[in-house]
């Protein structure tokens, strides 16, 4: 797994944000549309609803996190993060869910936190096996026994921390090869070229005044 690679897994965001993605989309191009359309064309709106699309679409509607078999992705509005099970240390919450690998804290943008329930935190390295295996629904396989319904839960990050921690402690228990470690954070291209030229339009859009 590298950086420029796509992990297959489940992709958790929370509805909300495609809703609010899809309903900026069509205001936008209300917006866009006229602008474009009529004589003469208002540069400064063009340019100033195109850098508002481009803003939601990194902050609320691309972040995410997708679990694999080998950890977890975050992707994030400017960036990606890899982190492998062996490498996570803590699991908590504060305002979304933040992981701790290799000594660095790792924030997941897709996955905020519900703010009517506590703060969920704990270092992995203190916690005893049998109390971490209990704090998710998966079993040392890492799949879901099969008398057990599927549920789809509300994407939060009390709830994805214990399946995090789950997660990690069916990986110790797995037979074979160990997972690599991996705790890799860079730079999305296209979301950075994305928001450059979005910028760069916005600021010829104000100058053309």
């Amino acid at each position: 797994m590298g950086d420029t690679s796509r992990p297959k897994g489940r992709t958790l965001r929370p509805g909300s944000s495609i809703a609010v993605g899809a309903i900026a989309a069509v205001a936008g191009l209300a917006l866009l549309v006229p602008a474009l359309l009529t004589e003469p064309r208002s540069w400064a709106l063009v340019s100033s609803v195109t850098l508002a699309l481009v803003l939601l679409w990194l902050f609320v509607v691309r972040p995410a996190a997708v679990i694999h078999d080998e950890g977890i992705r975050l992707v994030n509005p400017m960036r990606v993060v890899d982190l492998t099970w062996p490498t996570i240390t803590e699991v908590r919450s504060k305002w979304a869910l933040e992981l701790v690998a290799d000594g660095k804290k790792y924030t997941a943008w897709g996955v905020p936190a519900d703010p009517g329930r506590p703060k969920y935190g704990r270092s992995l390295l203190t916690v005893p096996a049998n109390r971490m295996a209990k704090a998710g629904s998966v079993t040392a396989s890492g799949t879901r026994p099969a008398e057990e319904p599927v549920k789809r839960a509300k994407v939060e990050a009390q709830s994805v921390a214990a399946e995090v921690e789950a997660l990690i402690e069916a990986d110790r228990r797995r037979k074979g090869d160990p997972t690599p470690r991996i705790a890799h954070q860079s730079w999305d291209p296209v979301s950075v070229g994305l928001l450059a030229v979005a910028l760069a339009f916005f600021a010829l859009g104000i100058g053309v005044l």
